[in-house]
């Protein structure tokens, strides 16, 4: 779970591409359909952006996002990647696994809550890396 303070932001091309992995299953997620139908709900509620209105900022497909746990003051990074591409050996997160939904959109110098098994982690976004512009 995680606490945003604005709604998540998704290109419009992204938004398409996980609702169709969402829909269709495909690859299979690895959570159960319950958790999989609240992914759905949380991206048909984003607010979707056309490429001319998305910040060049904002954390999309594969952009890389590095994150401080502000409690332990140690950095994360991830790498959005689409479920058939995640790879998290190679540091690449699936955009529709609980955590990598909750990083998509984020820009730098926002912060999140993320609660698991009744722990907080609280985060600050250090970087956003997008490796084009759009």
């Amino acid at each position: 779970m995680t606490t945003h303070k604005a709604p998540l932001l998704l290109l419009k091309k992204d938004y398409e591409l996980l609702i169709d992995h969402l829909q269709k299953n495909d690859p299979p997620l690895m959570y159960d359909k319950q958790i999989q139908q609240q992914q759905l709900e949380k991206i048909k509620t984003a607010s979707i952006l056309p490429v001319d209105d998305f910040p060049n900022s904002a954390s999309r497909l594969y952009s890389t996002v590095i994150i401080r746990d502000t409690v332990n003051r140690i950095n994360l990074e991830y790498k959005l990647m689409p479920p058939d591409e995640a790879d998290e050996q190679a540091g690449g997160i699936s955009a529709l696994s609980l955590f990598g939904l909750a990083l998509m959109g984020l820009q730098q110098g926002e912060s999140f809550t993320w609660q698991l098994s009744g722990r907080k982690k609280y985060y600050a976004v250090v970087e956003v890396r997008n490796s084009t512009f759009i």
